[in-house]
């Protein structure tokens, strides 16, 4: 079979036979999940209960429907069978697949353990191959027959899962063991065997053969009270000393692991290190084969806990002189307060030099996105019940604020209305356009977009933001920003840039369109909004910071759009129709976006906070008699930006969500390291400035020159498609007190979206080694940053030359 032919042109008795096992399957095998699994989640829930209609009809089959849909969309049948894979749906795959023969991934390892209550073996295996394997463990030990041992084999009963835990271990269990990796292909059995694991169990200890059952009332389970730090970072030769402390009864006991791989493609797993059984992991004398992830497994007969991941970097990088303690100056205080109301946990710590990173936790557990001194709560809602902690560290330390409780009293605030609505989620798409190729450059979009992001940041709001798009650019990422709606969504579209206005609909200009605004070259307002309305979102707020004057040029009639009206729409505009917006020269924001950024927090209906803008701008000395807001809406109910997220029943949706939009905003780990000749170390700092523009801070720490002097980088030869812009700085770095100023080069990277494949460069050192100068390039690859891997995944059209004509081709 063609696996790049379409779904839709497999021959009808094998698509019959996969329609029949998705309609019977259970709810992981059966159509349904099949949809969960297609990653662009192409299809919404009017789209789903269609198909599920088809079951009425005259052999009707939803599977059926849906393979047919999947077809017509162009699937092909390699797609259908990685649905399928991530359904581990054997039968349908064997309809579609050939045979692949069993590969092992992964064997069993021997170890040693001591025996006792709370004691644990793990042995693993892990096996590829089709039809999917399976797995059945075997147990071979001595037993004494007079003078003389026999070896038995026997098969360990119930055990066919790739993963053999025996808990707890005694003495008894001592052995070699294997694993039979088998399937069936044809009627004919294919196995193969693991070579054999040895487990070796030394004696229980004095404490545990002691400790009887009848004490069971007084056995507390073991609980970490100081949990080691999340990162340590070394030199070479200094020593390594992190603390995992635990309470219980009896006295708990302690087992450090490092994580690592048993074979190529094998999952990372923990591995016990056998001299560290303290509560404290030490090397006197740190090595780079030390440099790794560990954990602490402590136990005692009550049960077992295991701490939060360490992860050691042994560097010889690092500066030789370390900073003085982390000083904890304020810790977060216990308060009690209402459903809804406002709340702020804070935790301020002190160091002589460095860098200071935060991380809360809520109930011992390590809360997303939660790393600044101050933990806000715009409105308390009675999840956030539970005991908060701050953990502060930096590349040498880390230390724990005090415990904080945070009682959430039930009961809303009164009389207010909130928290009387809720958003399933929060999505917002941001464009600022300035660069114009045949029109007026405008400053004021650039800061306004930024400033935006940040305020609706604050609110909860996933943010999309970019700048200078063209036409087909504006219209895929609007499709891909509706993507990101569904049901009970607020969702929030603004624009600043150029805009005109003809017959009752307003128009936001792309830069690359011609002198004179066709409305064929420019997107219509109420498209945006109809794209909008069909996600059956519950809030769409439209904020465009545009000119709304009558085009002069007349062309073809423009297309009417009609969006349904649901009562859940607000526009607010930055100039009446047929009047002017404005930016001021010395200002860096437009009079209208300036004043909704400063209104826009307020837990306002949305519609009261547009008249707060309006009335803020009547009264600007720049924009009194000059600039007239306006605003249109049809919301019938009192929904606020400020709304609380509630999840519930939508947890699915908001983990492919935030998937798909944290895909958009991805960067490699900094800094990132390029070793040069003559021990040569260039560090380049990658951050967001917006969705589509990058910054690249490249640098030369100046304990990172080897033997050379005078060194200075630079970066050249990007791809064609970007803008670059480059400007050099000097920056002081206080840990290096012999060279406080380094000269940075700040790279602004932008246009990603245009970006084809991954991000390439080139970086030089020049300098001088031993009194002769020297000079080295090396490549730079960055992995489709930002918002270029989605533009690449997606299905886009590169713009060419006809869609984007030279400014010298327009007409006045």
């Amino acid at each position: 079979m063609d696996l790049d032919q379409e779904i839709t042109k497999i021959p009808y008795p094998t698509l019959l036979k996969l329609s029949q096992h998705l309609d019977v399957g259970n709810n992981d095998m059966n159509w349904r999940a099949l949809i969960a699994n297609i990653p662009d989640q192409i299809y919404d829930d009017t789209q789903i209960e269609t198909f599920a209609l088809a079951v009425h009809e005259y052999y009707g089959s939803p599977a059926m429907s849906l393979l047919r849909n999947l077809g017509d969309r162009m699937r092909t049948v390699r797609q259908l069978i990685s649905y399928l894979e991530k359904m581990s749906h054997e039968k349908c795959l064997c309809l579609l697949k050939l045979p692949e023969r069993i590969r092992l991934l992964q064997v069993p390892l021997s170890q040693t353990v001591q025996a006792g209550p709370q004691s644990q073996a793990v042995l693993a295996c892990n096996a590829k191959g089709f039809p999917f394997p399976h797995y059945c463990w075997y147990r071979a030990y001595a037993e004494t027959n007079g003078d003389r041992k026999d070896v038995k084999l026997e098969e360990v009963q119930n055990e066919t899962d790739r993963v053999l835990r025996i808990s707890p271990v005694w003495e008894k269990h001592s052995g070699a063991y294997c694993c039979k990796v088998y399937h069936t292909i044809n009627g004919a059995m294919k196995e193969v065997f693991t070579d054999w694991a040895y487990l070796e169990v030394c004696p229980a200890s004095e404490e545990d053969s002691y400790f009887l059952d009848e004490d069971a009332e007084q056995m507390l389970k073991p609980q970490i009270v100081q949990q080691p730090p999340v990162s340590l970072s070394v030199r070479p030769g200094k020593p390594i000393k992190v603390t995992c402390l635990a309470t219980g009864c009896p006295t708990p006991k302690y087992q450090w692991y490092r994580y690592g791989y048993s074979c190529r493609d094998s999952p990372l797993e923990p591995h016990a290190l056998r001299d560290q059984t303290d509560k404290t992991l030490y090397w006197a004398q740190s090595t780079t084969g030390d440099q790794g992830k560990y954990c602490c497994r402590v136990w005692n007969k009550a049960g077992c806990a295991t701490s939060i991941t360490v992860s050691i970097n042994v560097d010889a990088r690092l500066a030789e002189s370390y900073p003085d303690k982390i000083e904890v100056v304020r810790h977060p205080q216990s308060i009690s307060c209402r459903i809804g109301e406002p709340q702020i946990l804070a935790c301020h710590a002190v160091v002589s030099q460095g860098t200071l990173y935060y991380q809360w936790y809520l109930n011992h557990q390590e809360i997303p996105k939660a790393t600044q001194p101050e933990l806000h709560f715009l409105q308390v809602k009675p999840e956030d019940h539970g005991v908060y902690q701050c953990r502060v560290y930096n590349e040498y330390a880390c230390v724990f604020s005090n415990e904080a409780m945070l009682d959430v009293i039930g009961g809303m605030i009164a009389p207010t209305s909130n928290c009387q609505f809720y958003a399933t989620d929060k999505v917002a798409l941001l464009i600022g356009n300035l660069d114009y190729r045949s029109a007026g450059q405008l400053k004021a979009p650039e800061v306004d977009v930024e400033e935006l992001t940040k305020v609706l940041s604050e609110l909860e709001f996933k943010v999309v933001s970019l700048l200078d798009l063209n036409l087909q650019e504006m219209i895929f990422a609007i499709k891909a920003f509706c993507d990101l709606l569904n049901s009970g969504v607020y969702g929030l579209f603004y624009f600043s840039g150029h805009g005109f206005e003809t017959d009752g609909q307003s128009y936001l200009v792309p830069v690359d369109a011609r002198t004179g605004y066709s409305t064929t070259e420019c997107m219509c307002d109420q498209q945006v909004l109809d794209l909008m309305q069909y996600r059956n979102t519950a809030l769409n707020v439209l904020l465009l910071d545009i000119c709304r004057k009558a085009n002069d040029d007349k062309d073809e009639a423009p297309a009417k759009f009609q969006p349904k009206v649901k009562g859940n729409t607000v526009f607010g505009y930055a100039a009446q129709t047929n009047t002017q917006a404005w930016e001021v020269d010395g200002q860096p924001s437009g009079i209208f976006t300036k004043y909704l950024i400063k209104r826009i927090r307020q837990a306002k209906k949305i519609t009261h906070v547009l008249e707060d803008v309006m009335e803020d701008v009547h009264h600007d000395h720049c924009g009194y008699g000059r600039q007239y807001p306006s605003l249109s809406h049809d919301l019938n109910e009192a929904r606020s930006l400020r709304d609380p997220i509630n999840p519930s029943g939508h947890t699915q949706e908001i983990n492919a969500r935030s998937k798909m939009w944290a895909e958009a905003h991805l960067l490699p780990k900094n800094p990132i390291w390029m070793k040069f000749g003559h021990d040569v170390m260039v560090g380049i700092d990658l951050a967001t400035r917006f969705s589509n523009v990058m910054l690249m801070h490249t640098y030369i720490p100046p304990n990172c020159m080897g033997e050379a002097t005078n060194c200075h980088v630079k970066l050249e030869n990007f791809s064609p498609e970007l803008d670059i812009n480059m400007q050099q700085h000097d920056v002081g770095f206080g840990e290096y007190p012999s060279q406080t100023i380094v000269k940075m080069i700040v790279t602004t990277v932008r246009n990603l979206q245009r970006l084809r494949g991954d991000l390439e460069c080139t970086v030089t050192v020049e300098g001088m080694y031993r009194g002769k100068p020297f000079k080295e390039t090396l490549p730079l690859f960055i992995h489709k940053p930002l918002v270029s891997k989605l533009w690449q995944t997606k299905h886009y059209a590169i713009p060419s030359e006809d869609s984007c004509p030279d400014s010298s081709t327009s007409t006045e």
